[in-house]
């Protein structure tokens, strides 16, 4: 993978390896951030309009919870609320991302991102960490920590440590910001 600056666009070229390690990711993320088929339906239907659950249920799962937080660890009736208000729009947020990455990969080796894609890969890219980070159990003091090559989870580590790599060297080289 090489990833460039060109003027007000980030060029990206992958590998065709690359390309499908990156859509299962995304797929596997759109499965992980979806809203749950079983979820309830809203009654409001003005909650319904402007995106707000009639009732919100902590997630069970280690990566929903990494990615989908309680805000107030310690007042368990806000935290219920403030989900109520904000999960669906940021489980919306990370489908939006999953899909333009697979859009931006569909049957290419060369990606061309302007500042919007740019942003939305740095987001989905965070997903990713987020999730696979929870998932091989990583923290402040050991993401750094060399595995042996004997380990089983090795190879995550490495995609762990790629997803990472990437991230850095989008927002190192494509920072469209105010100055």
């Amino acid at each position: 993978m090489e990833i460039k600056a060109d003027g007000e666009q980030i060029v990206i070229h992958v590998e065709t390896i690359e390309v499908k390690v990156l859509g299962d990711l995304a797929n596997q993320l759109l499965d992980i951030t979806s809203p749950d088929s079983e979820v309830v339906k809203n009654e409001d239907p003005l909650a319904a309009l402007i995106g707000i659950d009639s009732q919100a249920a902590k997630p069970t799962d280690p990566i929903s919870t990494r990615l989908f937080p309680d805000a107030y660890p310690d007042d368990p009736d806000a935290s219920m609320e403030f989900r109520r208000f904000t999960e669906r729009s940021l489980r919306d947020t990370n489908v939006t991302r999953a899909k333009r990455v697979l859009a931006d990969l569909e049957g290419r080796t060369k990606l061309t991102l302007n500042p919007d894609q740019w942003q939305q890969w740095v987001g989905f890219l965070n997903s990713l960490r987020l999730a696979l980070g929870t998932r091989l159990e990583i923290d402040q003091e050991s993401w750094t920590e060399e595995r042996s090559e004997s380990d089983p989870l090795y190879q995550l580590h490495e995609l762990y440590n790629w997803l990472t790599w990437m991230q850095e060297t989008l927002i190192s080289i494509g920072y469209f910001g105010e100055e």
